[in-house]
C-alpha cells in the first residue's frame, strides 16, 4: 500500500515540477500503530510551547524564512488541544505541504524538526507518548521529503525539463501499454522535426529552450480529439493519436501544421521561422504497435533526406533505408580503401578551343552501385563524418595532379576543385591549401577554388575570414552554378570572386531559347563589367558554341569538347589540344 499519494501540479514550471504529497487517513493510522499510537491518543491533550516557538522563530535566519515556513509556524502555534481524527489528518497534510515547500527554498531540516518539537502530547500515565509522537512526525517528514525528491528525479528523467512534455521514454511506455492492453485500437504516430529556415537567426544553446516552448505551444493547437505530445529532442516532437489516419487525413493535418507555423516566432527580441518536417506511421494491430515508433522515425528520416514535407511510412521506405545504409557503407569503404578517383574535364579557351585548364571531379570507377552521382558521394562522406578527411585528401591530391601536369608533362593548365560548404568554417583551410601547394611546388595561379553558390551555408565572420585569407595567399575563387541561387549579386559584391561559372541549365539549350541567350548574355556582360572572368558550362553542340562565341565569352567546358576522363587520358587530350 502506498504511504502517500503524489499529485502533480498542472502548472508548467521550467526545470522544476511541483508535486503535492497527500497521506490518506488509513495510511496515517497504520503509521501511528508502528509507534504504539492510537487515534484516541492523537486527538487530544495537545500543548504548544509558545515560548520556545517564538524563540525559534526569532533565531531563524532571513535566508531560511519563506511563506511556507511561516505558515508552518502558524499551523503549530494554533494547534488545538483537542482535535478529531479527520481534522488531525488534514492538519498533518497541511504541514507536509508546508515543510516540503519550505525545504525547497533553503529551509534547513533541523529548523523543521525543532519546530515540530514545540508540539507536545500531555499524558500523565504514558510520559513517553510525546516522544513517540515526535518520532512519528519525523518519519512523516523524512518520508515525504524523500518521496518528493524521488518523484522530482523520476519526473525529470521522463519529461523535458523546459516544456514539461513527456519524453521518448514515456512514449515507448505508452505504446507498450497500448500493446499490453490488447484492445487492438488503432494508433497513429507523427514524428515532427522543426528546421530553422535559411536566412533566419541561428539558434544558440541558451535560446533553444525558449524556442522549444513556443514551438510546443503552437503545435498543441494543431490536433483535434485525443492526442499526446512527447518531446524527443531539440525541436523534435512525437504526437501519439489513438485513431487511424489515412493518407488524405495525414495530408490535411500536415497542411494545418504547416499553416500554423507560417508565422514569425519572436523569442527574446529575435525572430525565427521554423519549418515542420513530418514522418507518420500507423499501427492497426498489436504486432504493429511495437514497431510504430521505429516506422515513424524511418519515415521522418526519409522526409529529411529527400527534402519532403510529410512522408507516410510504407515497407518500400524501409527497403530504401536499407539500400541507403548499404550505399553509405560502400562509399565509406571505397574512400577508406582509396577506390575513389579524380577525373578531369577540360576547360577550353575560346574561340581557339585550346585546353587552358580542367575541373577536378570525383568518380568511383568500381562502384558497387552504378549511377551514383559525385554530389551524392560527397553528401554521404559528410554524413558519415569523413568530410574533413575528404577535403584534406582532395586538396593534397589535386596539388599533386597539378604538379604532374605542369612540372612533369609541361602543360600550361590550371585545375579547379570544389570546396564543401562546411570547409568555409574551417579556419585551418587556408594554411592547408598553402602548405599543399608549396609541398608540390605549384603556384597559386595553378589552382582555382570553386564555391558552389547554393552550398554557402552562411556569410559570417568565420566564412568571410576564411575566404579572405585564401585570396590573400594568392589563390583565386570561382563562383560555381552562377544564377541558380537567390543571392548571386550579393556573392559578387561581398566575396573576392575572380571567375563566375554560368550554370549549364542556362547554356544547354541556348540555341533553342532566345530567353536563355538573353540571360547568358546579360550575366556575362554584368560579370565582365565588374572585372570578373566568365566560364560557361554545358556546351554540348556546335550551335550552342557558336552563340557563346557570338556573346564573346572566353572560356567553356562541356561534353562537346570532352567528358571527364582519367588523368592519363586527360594528359594525352590536353597535349593534342594545347597551345603550340
Amino acid at each position: 500500500m502506498p504511504l502517500a499519494n503524489i499529485i502533480e501540479d498542472d502548472v508548467h514550471t521550467p526545470y522544476l515540477r511541483a508535486f503535492d504529497i497527500e497521506y490518506p487517513i488509513e495510511n496515517l493510522s497504520l503509521k501511528a500503530e508502528q509507534y504504539q499510537l492510537d487515534t484516541e491518543t492523537l486527538t487530544k491533550s495537545y500543548q504548544v510551547d509558545l515560548t520556545q516557538l517564538e524563540h525559534l522563530f526569532r533565531q531563524t535566519s532571513e535566508d531560511e524564512r519563506n511563506d511556507a515556513l511561516e505558515q508552518l509556524f502558524v499551523l503549530i502555534a494554533t494547534w488545538p488541544s483537542v482535535i478529531n481524527w479527520g481534522d488531525f489528518c488534514v492538519r498533518i497534510n497541511q504541514c507536509v505541504e508546508c515543510w516540503v515547500t519550505a525545504t525547497q527554498v533553503n529551509t534547513a531540516i533541523t529548523t523543521i524538526t525543532n519546530l515540530l518539537r514545540c508540539l507536545h502530547i500531555q499524558n500523565d500515565t504514558q510520559p513517553h507518548i510525546s516522544q513517540q509522537f515526535h518520532l512519528y512526525l519525523f518519519e512523516i517528514l523524512g518520508e515525504s521529503l524523500h518521496l518528493y525528491e524521488h518523484n522530482q528525479i523520476h519526473y525529470l528523467l521522463n519529461h523535458d525539463a523546459v516544456t514539461n512534455l513527456p519524453n521518448t521514454h514515456l512514449l515507448l511506455q505508452e505504446i507498450e501499454h497500448c500493446s499490453n492492453r490488447g484492445s487492438g485500437e488503432p494508433l497513429s504516430l507523427l514524428s515532427i522535426r522543426f528546421l530553422i529556415e535559411r536566412g533566419t537567426n541561428s539558434v544558440s544553446p541558451v535560446l533553444q529552450p525558449t524556442l522549444s516552448i513556443k514551438v510546443a505551444e503552437l503545435l498543441s493547437t494543431c490536433f483535434p480529439g485525443e492526442f499526446s505530445i512527447y518531446q524527443s529532442g531539440a525541436l523534435f516532437f512525437n504526437v501519439l493519436i489513438e485513431k487511424t489516419i489515412n493518407p488524405t487525413q495525414l495530408n490535411l493535418l500536415a497542411s494545418k501544421i504547416h499553416r500554423c507555423f507560417e508565422q514569425l516566432i519572436n523569442v527574446d527580441h529575435q525572430v525565427f521561422i521554423v519549418m515542420p518536417v513530418i514522418g507518420a506511421a500507423i499501427g492497426t494491430s498489436l504486432a504493429e504497435y511495437s514497431r510504430i515508433y521505429d516506422f515513424a522515425r524511418i519515415a521522418l528520416n526519409h522526409a529529411l533526406a529527400n527534402h519532403i514535407d510529410v512522408v507516410m511510412y510504407t515497407p518500400a521506405i524501409s527497403s530504401e533505408v536499407e539500400r541507403q545504409k548499404k550505399l553509405e557503407l560502400d562509399v565509406t569503404e571505397a574512400f577508406n580503401n582509396e577506390d575513389l578517383e579524380l577525373y578531369l574535364q577540360p576547360i577550353v579557351g575560346l574561340p581557339e578551343r585550346h585546353c587552358v585548364g580542367a575541373e577536378v571531379l570525383l568518380r568511383w570507377p568500381n562502384a558497387k552501385t552504378k549511377g551514383i552521382y559525385p554530389n551524392v558521394m560527397v553528401e554521404i562522406i559528410n554524413k558519415v563524418g569523413l568530410g574533413k578527411m575528404f577535403t584534406r585528401w582532395l586538396i593534397h591530391s589535386v596539388c599533386r595532379l597539378a604538379h604532374e601536369l605542369i612540372n612533369k608533362n609541361h602543360l600550361s593548365v590550371y585545375l579547379t576543385l570544389n570546396l564543401r560548404a562546411e570547409d568555409l568554417y574551417d579556419k585551418d583551410l587556408p594554411l592547408l591549401i598553402l602548405q599543399s601547394s608549396q609541398f608540390w611546388k605549384i603556384k597559386p595561379d595553378d589552382l582555382i577554388l570553386e564555391i558552389t553558390e547554393n552550398g554557402i551555408l552562411e556569410e559570417n565572420e568565420t566564412t568571410l575570414g576564411t575566404i579572405q585569407q585564401i585570396t590573400d595567399n594568392g589563390f583565386k575563387l570561382a563562383l560555381d552554378d552562377f544564377g541558380t541561387g537567390y543571392s548571386s549579386m550579393a556573392r559578387l559584391r561581398n566575396m573576392p570572386i575572380s571567375l563566375i561559372k554560368i550554370d549549364q541549365s542556362f547554356v544547354r539549350d541556348i540555341h533553342l531559347s532566345n530567353k536563355d541567350f538573353s540571360i547568358v548574355q546579360s550575366m556575362a556582360s554584368l560579370a565582365e563589367s565588374i572585372g570578373k572572368e566568365v566560364l560557361v558550362e554545358g556546351i554540348e553542340n556546335q550551335a550552342a558554341l557558336d552563340l557563346i562565341n557570338q556573346i564573346g565569352i572566353k572560356k567553356a567546358q562541356g561534353y562537346f569538347f570532352s567528358k571527364p576522363m582519367p588523368f592519363d587520358e586527360f594528359v594525352q587530350w590536353a597535349k593534342i589540344n594545347s597551345v603550340s
